[in-house]
């Protein structure tokens, strides 16, 4: 199986569906970036306090599961080095730089993106393997 590099979109979806065994087996063969951290944290707060989706409960579920996944999920980091490669992948496939971080990251890497976002996954299919949970889990 090939290396994985999962997205906020994708690990946010694992973290709410997937039994945590389940979760943790792929996420071992797997990378984050290091903003992801920051992305899921934000969703999670959004979910729990702006949008009420999430019960107190199931946000401490959620919070709990973050840390477990990050103790355990190797983390690709942000380089400075990179930033303008990031921001012509960004200008020339109209992405924000966040999202062109993820495809910069898995295609130096030779990582299969998972993203549940469609605008990300058409535009990097034209440069990577790119997968979302479902197919992942199937």
């Amino acid at each position: 199986m090939k290396r994985l590099l999962i997205d906020a979109s994708s690990l946010m979806l694992l973290m709410k569906t997937a039994n945590i065994q389940t979760e943790l087996d792929y996420l071992r063969k797997s990378f984050l970036l290091d903003l992801t951290f920051y992305e899921v944290g934000n969703a999670i707060w959004k979910e729990s306090y702006l949008t009420k989706f999430l019960t107190k409960n199931e946000s401490e579920v959620l919070r709990n599961r973050l840390q477990t996944v990050l103790a355990r999920t190797d983390k690709i980091p942000s380089e400075a080095s990179n930033f303008q490669r990031i921001l012509e992948i960004s200008e020339s496939e109209k992405l924000t730089f966040y999202d062109s971080s993820y495809l910069f990251a898995a295609k130096e890497k030779g990582l299969v993106l998972v993203t549940e976002d469609r605008g990300l996954r058409v535009k990097a299919e034209k440069h990577i393997e790119v997968q979302n949970v479902a197919t992942l889990l199937s």
